[in-house]
């Protein structure tokens, strides 16, 4: 029996152009040097924005810590790793379905990130990469009346009231 590697998705093709699609419209927001390095496969990865980062996930199930390389220059985050094929067995497979190999990504990411305040941590095969917004980019809340001069209020108060008491008709208290 002839061994065969196996797709997992038929349409794989049709996939890869409904995302070059969708990346068109993402390339306004993050630029356009997005895309997958030289190697044998591409984690999935997943990009998401809260109101203090943005934050990447990777699917990089059995890849080592020490495999991964993390770096930022340009505000380009490239994600490197190697996943090993560390079975050594007797016999022949009829049957692979596993990639292995090098892998890189690279995020084209929007100037407002923090360079120098970047945190990555792998945990259960998924990279996590937070990467803060600058503090000027954050949005913040305004409160109205904060400042108000109490003693300009004060004063006014005060004169309204010794108005009113000089008006005040004889034996009359205001």
């Amino acid at each position: 029996m002839a061994m065969v590697r196996y797709t997992a998705y038929p349409l794989g093709g049709l996939q890869q152009q409904i995302n070059r699609i969708f990346d068109q419209f993402d390339s306004e927001i993050f630029g356009s040097h997005e895309g997958l390095g030289g190697g044998m496969f591409a984690p999935a990865v997943d990009v998401k924005e809260d109101c203090d980062a943005y934050i990447v996930h990777v699917e990089v199930p059995g890849v080592k810590q020490e495999n991964i390389n993390i770096s930022l220059q340009d505000n380009t985050l490239t994600i490197r790793g190697a996943k090993e094929q560390t079975e050594k067995s007797e016999g022949q497979f009829r049957r692979v379905e596993r990639s292995y190999g090098s892998f890189a990504r690279s995020l084209s990411l929007p100037r407002t990130v923090d360079g120098n305040a970047v945190v990555a941590n792998l945990e259960d095969g998924v990279l996590e990469v937070r990467l803060p917004k600058l503090e000027a980019v954050k949005p913040r809340t305004i409160s109205v009346g904060a400042t108000r001069d109490t003693n300009a209020l004060d004063a006014t108060t005060q004169q309204t009231e010794g108005a009113t008491q000089d008006n005040a008709p004889e034996g009359h208290p205001s």
